[in-house]
């Protein structure tokens, strides 16, 4: 059915026989009550219809695919496709994959937003997604089984060492991009930016502020004394290189700490959702003489599609240069070089032309 003609689901559904109009005036009435639930999931909760029928008639309804979503349903790990944070945001289950294509299941799938964020993040992980409707009631039970409480996690951690290594490895572990460590007015906020998404992890006291600076300066090897903006690196987790930037606000000193993994997997540019036809990516980037800019926010993928370009172009007859801070990557038979405080984009880029190079990578992760 046609979305933008057919009318208001409830009239739908007592058009189809599904539930009648006294039913729908209990519904209109919950609703006043709770005016953000949408009817379908209120004549759901208040059970005036069998589930099976009311979620193949909303299907129909939408011209949607649909299911009665239950955790038998889901043949995968969530959070290996999409993050917790970011299924509960959009209420989105991924449950069923064959192949290269994915079934997610969506409280709302009119929520265009929430849609598109999942359909790309998915995308950008050589997946096509095959999207299906459900009730919300059933999304958040699932999602509630399958959270676990991050803050509780921050906040039962005692020492300040503990305290920051927690909030360090929890973000690895939820593969967040960033960390942001704001100082509030009466508060410490903790967030992860995940798959694109800035999410709200936890709220610490105040009167930790000054050690949580405190032990970051230290690991960081900045200045404790100088509250002006720092750069600095952790290098005290194996597989990652971690970025640390401070700046000072109102309430105190944030910090922003960019998770950057080490040896991260290329992927082939087929996998990340460009054309399989090898003539267009030919046409985009093996070119002799052009350039090629790679823009977009925080965590949607510019590192992967850089190398993965890069690695597409290698081949021995080339002499392919990256000056890039940092590397995250190392390819063989690239000659790539990595920015410090002795050596500088500029002098790196004067002597690279001097190095008789077909191509050049320029990258460099800055705030």
């Amino acid at each position: 059915m046609d979305n933008r003609r057919r009318g208001p689901i409830g009239i739908e559904l007592v058009k189809r026989g599904i539930v009648n109009e006294e039913d729908i005036n209990k519904a209109l009435d919950y609703q006043r009550e709770y005016p953000d639930m949408k009817i379908i999931d209120i004549i759901h909760k208040l059970e005036l219809c069998d589930e099976y029928i009311l979620v193949e008639a909303l299907g129909d309804i939408l011209d949607e695919k649909s299911i009665l979503l239950t955790q038998s349903n889901i043949k995968l790990n969530v959070s290996d496709y999409i993050s917790i944070d970011v299924a509960k945001k959009n209420k989105a289950i991924p449950f069923d994959i064959i192949g290269n294509k994915i079934k997610v299941c969506f409280a709302d799938v009119l929520n265009k937003k929430a849609v598109d964020t999942v359909r790309l993040i998915l995308l950008n992980r050589g997946l096509i997604m095959e999207r299906y409707v459900t009730f919300e009631k059933n999304i958040n039970t699932i999602l509630e089984s399958l959270e676990g409480s991050v803050s509780d996690n921050i906040n039962s951690t005692g020492d300040t060492i503990g305290l920051v290594d927690t909030i360090i490895k929890t973000a690895i572990k939820k593969r967040a991009s960033d960390i942001h460590i704001e100082p509030m007015e009466d508060s410490i906020r903790v967030r992860y930016r995940i798959d694109g998404e800035l999410i709200s992890a936890a709220k610490l006291p105040k009167e930790q502020q000054s050690q949580i600076i405190g032990r970051l300066k230290a690991i960081s090897n900045m200045y404790q004394e100088k509250q002006e903006s720092q750069d600095g690196r952790i290098v005290t987790y194996p597989d990652y290189n971690i970025r640390v930037s401070s700046q000072k606000n109102i309430h105190g000193e944030k910090f922003v700490l960019r998770l950057l993994k080490k040896n991260l997997n290329i992927r082939g540019l087929s996998d990340l959702g460009f054309p399989q036809d090898d003539s267009n990516i030919k046409s985009s980037f093996n070119k002799r003489n052009s350039i090629t800019i790679i823009a977009a926010p925080t965590g949607e993928g510019k590192t992967t599609t850089l190398y993965s370009i890069i690695d597409y172009l290698d081949r021995p007859e080339i002499n392919i240069t990256t000056i890039e801070d940092p590397v995250e990557i190392r390819i063989p038979g690239l000659n790539q070089i990595e920015i410090n405080e002795k050596l500088r984009f500029a002098d790196s880029l004067r002597t690279v032309l001097r190095q008789d190079p077909d191509i050049i990578l320029l990258r460099r992760n800055k705030r």
